[in-house]
């Protein structure tokens, strides 16, 4: 999963996109969301499961980009800085306290 055949990866960029690929048949979804950034794990899965025709459907996958963190200047959201995305559970206020 290296952005080139020559970068030497770590376990964990081994393990974190098997990971994600199982979740995907352990959860046994018909369709995949994903941002364009997880395009690999999105292949692999696909990949996978029409090696294993028979036991697998291959999901569909729906692919976007990354969506702008809410601080400025900031690339991404990330779930590990609350400031800097909007989550499914939050309030409304925790949502107002980001207008303008």
């Amino acid at each position: 999963m290296g952005r080139e055949d020559t970068d030497s990866l770590s376990s964990s960029q081994i393990l974190y996109p098997c990971m994600q690929t199982a979740d995907i048949f352990f959860m046994e979804v018909d369709v995949c969301q994903l941002g364009v950034d997880q395009r690999k794990v999105n292949m692999l899965a696909r990949e996978y499961a029409q090696k294993r025709k028979k036991e697998l459907k291959r999901p569909v996958i729906l692919s976007h980009h990354m969506l702008l963190g809410l601080k400025q200047g900031q690339e991404k959201m990330s779930k590990s800085d609350p400031d800097s995305a909007i989550f499914m559970e939050d309030s409304s206020e925790d949502i107002e306290r980001f207008a303008p």
